[in-house]
C-alpha cells in the first residue's frame, strides 16, 4: 500500500477480511467527533491499520472523548457489553473506571502504564459483576508533529491462570495440612499397635494393613469429582473394594458435602467396618447383609447429622476382649472429626455403629 492508494481508496487502510474492519468500514463516522472516514488524519488511519490487523487484543482510543476502535481479537474481553465501537472509552469501561480512569489519564500526558494480572470487577454479562484479571498496558499514540492524540489499550485477560494458580496454592496448603494430619495419625497407629503385638511379625502384618487401608481412604480425596467430596462418594467407594460381596451392602441418604478431614476419617472407619464384616461380621456369611443410611436434622438428640452401620445375618457376635486401634479409629477420630460421638452396638444379631454429629453439613448446590 501507498500514498497513492490511500488517496484512491480512503478505506484501503482497513483490514476488510476481519469482523471488526467491516465494522469499521460501515460505522457513521460522521456523526462522531472523528468525521467521516475519508477526513482521518494519516497518524489515525495507520494506528487503526496495525490494531485491525494485530494478533493480539487491541483497542485504540482516539480523540478528546478517547472513542474505541478494536480488533477482532478484543472482542472477547468485552463479553456481553455487546458493541461498544466508536464508544467513549469512560463509557466502555464505566464498571471499572475508579481503576482504569487514572491510567488512562497517565497515558494521555505521555506516560506508559504496564500491569500484570490487575483485577477488576465487571459487569460482563446476565450473571452480573464478575471478579476478572488483566495484563495489559496503555501506551501514548502520538501523530505526525508528536502531539498525543490518543493511546492504545493491548490486554490479555489472565483470569483462568490466576483462578487456576490460586486454586493450586489452596491445594498445596490442603496437602501440606493433610501430610501433617497424616504423620500424627500414622504415629498414632504405630504406637497403638506396637503396645498390642506380641511379635515383630504381628507388628508388621497390623502396620501394613492400616497403610493400606488410609491408602484407600486417601483415593476418595484424589478421584472425587467435585471439590468436596459427599458421604455418598465415601459409602459408593467403599462399596466398590467389596468385590462380589457388594451384592449384600445396601447404602442410602441424601447428597450430603464433606470437607477433608470428615471424608478421610469416615472412609478410615467405614474400611475399618468393612474388614471386619469381612472377616468376623456379616459379610463372611453367606446370608448376612450390610445396611448403611445416613440423614441430616434428625430429631434424635438432636443431631444434625446421623449416619448409621448395621449389620445382619452374620454370626453371633460379641464384643471383643480388648480395645484395639480400630476401636479407636472408630470411636474417637471419626466423633472428634465430626464433632460428635459414635455409639458401637456388639449384639448378638449384628454390629451397629451410631455416628451422631452436631455439626451443621451441608447438601451440594
Amino acid at each position: 500500500m501507498n500514498n497513492q492508494s490511500l488517496e484512491r481508496d480512503p478505506r484501503a487502510f482497513l483490514d476488510l477480511s476481519t469482523q471488526m474492519g467491516r465494522q469499521v468500514a460501515a460505522h457513521d463516522w460522521a456523526s462522531t467527533s472523528l468525521g467521516p472516514i475519508e477526513i482521518w488524519p494519516s497518524a489515525l488511519k495507520i494506528a487503526v491499520g496495525l490494531v485491525l490487523r494485530s494478533g493480539f487484543a487491541k483497542c485504540l482510543c482516539w480523540g478528546p472523548e478517547h472513542l474505541a476502535i478494536y480488533n477482532d481479537a478484543f472482542v472477547p474481553i468485552l463479553g456481553d457489553k455487546g458493541n461498544c465501537l466508536g464508544q467513549p472509552c469512560s463509557i466502555m469501561w464505566q464498571d471499572a473506571w475508579d481503576k482504569i480512569g487514572p491510567m488512562t489519564a497517565k497515558a494521555i500526558v505521555g506516560s506508559a502504564t504496564f500491569l500484570r494480572d490487575f483485577r477488576v470487577t465487571l459487569d460482563r454479562g446476565e450473571e452480573g459483576p464478575e471478579e476478572a484479571f488483566f495484563t495489559f498496558s496503555y501506551s501514548p499514540i502520538v501523530d505526525e508533529h508528536g502531539c498525543i492524540k490518543g493511546f492504545m489499550h493491548t490486554v490479555m485477560e489472565t483470569t483462568e491462570r490466576v483462578k487456576f494458580e490460586r486454586k493450586a496454592a489452596v491445594s498445596n496448603r490442603e496437602l501440606v495440612h493433610r501430610m501433617k494430619n497424616s504423620y500424627a495419625l500414622i504415629s498414632a497407629i504405630v504406637g497403638q499397635i506396637a503396645r498390642t503385638s506380641e511379635t515383630k511379625d504381628e507388628l508388621r502384618r497390623k502396620l501394613m494393613e492400616r497403610l493400606g487401608t488410609m491408602g484407600q481412604a486417601q483415593e476418595i480425596l484424589s478421584l472425587r469429582n467435585r471439590s468436596q467430596a459427599t458421604v455418598a462418594d465415601v459409602a459408593n467407594h467403599i462399596l466398590s473394594r467389596l468385590d462380589d460381596k457388594g451384592r449384600r451392602f445396601w447404602a442410602k441418604g441424601p447428597e450430603i458435602l464433606l470437607n477433608d478431614e470428615e471424608t478421610f476419617a469416615l472412609s478410615l472407619a467405614l474400611n475399618e467396618l468393612a474388614t471386619n464384616s469381612i472377616k468376623y461380621g456379616a459379610l463372611s456369611a453367606d446370608d448376612g447383609q450390610v445396611f448403611v443410611d445416613w440423614q441430616l436434622n434428625d430429631a434424635e438428640d438432636n443431631a444434625s447429622f446421623l449416619f448409621r452401620w448395621r449389620e445382619e445375618g452374620g454370626p453371633l457376635v460379641a464384643p471383643p476382649s480388648r480395645k484395639g486401634f480400630g476401636t479407636f479409629l472408630i470411636k474417637r477420630l471419626l466423633a472428634a472429626e465430626f464433632g460428635g460421638v459414635v455409639e458401637l452396638d456388639y449384639a448378638p444379631g449384628g454390629l451397629s455403629c451410631v455416628l451422631k454429629s452436631h455439626r451443621t453439613l451441608a447438601k451440594p448446590a
